[in-house]
């Protein structure tokens, strides 16, 4: 009977939850701006799309995991000779939202990431493309702010990486992913 009562009493605190608990979805899209770290090389402009799911808790907190597919790497120039890195990996952040007024949120969490490809271009007289070993799986920490404005969001995040790109016996010195995202979503409403 005790464990009956304690079964019983454990699916009206999840019922509870779940009836307090906003769902929001919705697609996002936006700019990356990306370099490795402790190597001399410029800044790269490019994009992610992807999706979230945000679970708000209260009026103060909630988690929001996404799938993100991103580009991220580097460049440089050197005589003339153009370079440039480029890596495809998909994202899993899970951030903690924090909700300093109504629609404005501060957001912090880990990112996963999983590399999918990468290639090392040359230009210069003659173009020469190079796939690149690069580490399978990258960790980094993701901060930043979101402002929800009717059934759009809109960020800005640093995601700090916290593992190396590129295996160290390829680049000599620490080379993770520093990012930096602007992005916009369309949130679907409640959906539970």
């Amino acid at each position: 009977m005790r464990k009956l009562l304690t079964l019983v009493a454990l699916v009206c605190m999840v019922v509870g939850a779940k009836a307090q608990t906003e769902i929001v979805i919705g697609p996002k899209v936006g700019m990356n701006v990306t370099n490795l770290s402790s190597l001399d090389l410029k800044e790269k402009v490019s994009f992610h799309v992807g999706g979230f799911a945000e679970f708000r808790f209260s009026d103060y907190f909630a988690v929001q995991p996404e799938l993100i597919y991103s580009r991220q790497g580097a460049r440089d120039k050197n005589d003339g000779t153009k370079m440039i890195f480029r890596a495809n990996y998909l994202n899993i952040p899970v951030l903690f939202r924090c909700y300093v007024l109504d629609q404005l949120s501060v957001d912090l969490g880990p990112e996963f990431g999983f590399a999918l490809n990468a290639r090392y271009k040359v230009k210069a007289n003659k173009n020469t493309v190079t796939d690149m070993d690069v580490n399978t799986l990258s960790f980094a920490f993701a901060m930043g702010v979101s402002y929800n404005w009717d059934n759009l969001m809109f960020s800005a995040r640093y995601n700090l990486g916290l593992s190396n790109a590129i295996d160290k016996k390829e680049v000599d010195g620490g080379n993770k992913n520093h990012v930096f995202q602007l992005s916009v979503g369309y949130r679907f409403g409640d959906l539970f």
